[in-house]
């Protein structure tokens, strides 16, 4: 998928998570193998409040998505 896309669904709604996302994707995203490209699509196409609750409120997640949700937390 190309940047642009995957830049486009880092817009959720909540501005502090469409920062997060989008800097991530930018910064991040490209420098990741094809799995975890893919990964993190299928992590960011979920709905906007899941993702919160696993970034703010450590919500039980997938297995694949937790080296994402902890490269989320740790970014700065």
């Amino acid at each position: 998928m190309r940047l642009s896309e995957v830049i486009w669904k880092c817009r959720k709604g909540i501005r502090e998570i469409d920062i997060l996302l989008s800097r991530y994707t930018q910064e991040v995203y490209p420098k990741l193998s094809e799995i975890e490209q893919k990964n993190y699509v299928e992590f960011i196409e979920q709905d906007t409040f899941e993702i919160l609750d696993v970034l703010i409120n450590n919500k039980p997640i997938d297995a694949k998505f937790l080296k994402i949700v902890q490269a989320l937390k740790s970014f700065n």
